[in-house]
């Protein structure tokens, strides 16, 4: 079975994943000047993020913008060129249906460390001839890498609901 060959596959790969976060011995408590520090860094990261994935920039996104692994949905994808080609296809898809681009306008970022963070909320894509395409719920787990802030799983969900921190 698929189902089951993905979720045996992935968990090694969420096992690796989760060591690029660090331990909790590593985190450090962030004062208010410097978690506006991460919370600008993210919103840059993030800015970024959406103006490439909204005109189709797979080769970008994959390489500045996702994480290898990379974990969406209950997929596993394990190689940069995976990664590549699920963000195409994602495109190819959307660009059929007349989508202009993406963004999510009200950020929930959530600092829970210098290289961690959760960014949630509701995100929004748009029509070619206007309006909407749709409104999406949308979890990001994001960890700072040496090439710098990566997306390591997204999960869609409801748009209502949203991961808030205090």
């Amino acid at each position: 079975m698929k189902t089951d060959r993905n979720r045996w596959f992935s968990m090694p790969l969420l096992a690796a994943a989760l060591l690029i976060v660090g331990t909790p011995a590593e985190a450090q408590t962030l004062d208010a000047a410097a978690r506006e520090a991460v919370r600008a860094e993210l919103d840059a990261f993030f800015d970024q993020y959406y103006a490439w994935y909204s005109v189709g920039a797979a080769d970008e996104v994959s390489r500045h913008a996702y994480n290898v692994p990379f974990f969406r949905g209950g997929s596993a994808l394990g190689t940069q060129e995976e990664v590549r080609q699920s963000v195409a296809d994602a495109y190819a898809r959307l660009d059929a249906q007349g989508y202009a681009g993406s963004d999510m306008p009200d950020r929930n970022i959530c600092i829970l460390s210098d290289s961690a963070a959760i960014v949630s909320g509701r995100g929004i894509r748009r029509h070619r001839e206007g309006g909407l395409l749709g409104e999406y719920g949308w979890t990001y787990t994001v960890v700072m890498t040496d090439a710098g802030w990566r997306i390591l799983t997204i999960a869609g969900h409801d748009p209502a609901v949203a991961v808030r921190c205090p």
